[in-house]
């Protein structure tokens, strides 16, 4: 006969609830931005067009690691878009760059909604990368909701595994759906 350990007040398992319905809550609510975004940038939406450079202006962006820090230099190019199958023009529009541009250079150009973008900087590999993650944390969520895992003097993972409910089916499905929204995410972000 197995006994379930006894904590000193089912505040804790309570606790534990609440982390994962918080984490639940956090998924749902980062999948919601992220799903338009990632949407737009998988159908190809915007409109393309060209920016005539009139100055580029260089800027820093440091970066503190834990033994070194790194400085990264962007370039900020300020023009005229003009859409590639006529119609809008726009002045003094300001793209973000990795390189800097000669006054009266072309460069390709997407408006999406207000904002312009080069067509590299749409790339959807961190959006799907978010989405991937937020899989993860929903799996986590659920197991936390299920057992009270995550409160501080709450139940260690190893108990709250062996009290998960319908063990040998939420189990290998929670830890799954973890496994493979923390691989996706690895992917997407390495890979796209």
């Amino acid at each position: 006969m197995t006994t379930q350990a006894r904590y000193g007040s089912t505040g804790r398992l309570w606790v534990g609830r609440l982390v994962g319905a918080g984490l639940l809550l956090a998924a749902a609510v980062v999948a919601t931005v992220t799903v338009p975004e990632l949407r737009s940038e998988l159908a190809g939406e915007g409109t393309d067009g060209t920016l005539t450079v009139s100055s580029c202006e260089a800027h820093t962006k440091t970066h503190y690691g834990t033994h070194r820090r790194t400085t990264e230099l962007k370039f900020s190019c300020t023009g005229t878009w003009t859409a590639e199958k006529g119609g809008a023009t726009y002045e003094d529009v300001t793209v973000d760059t990795s390189s800097r541009f000669e006054s009266g250079s072309k460069i390709p150009v997407i408006q999406v909604d207000d904002t312009f973008e080069q067509p590299q900087d749409r790339d959807p590999g961190n959006d799907a990368a978010i989405l991937a993650f937020c899989l993860s944390l929903a799996a986590l969520g659920a197991f936390c909701l299920l057992t009270g895992f995550g409160a501080r003097g709450g139940p260690a993972l190893s108990t709250s595994w062996q009290n998960l409910p319908a063990r040998n089916i939420t189990g290998p499905l929670l830890g799954g759906v973890f496994a493979v929204g923390a691989l996706a995410a690895l992917v997407c972000a390495l890979a796209l």
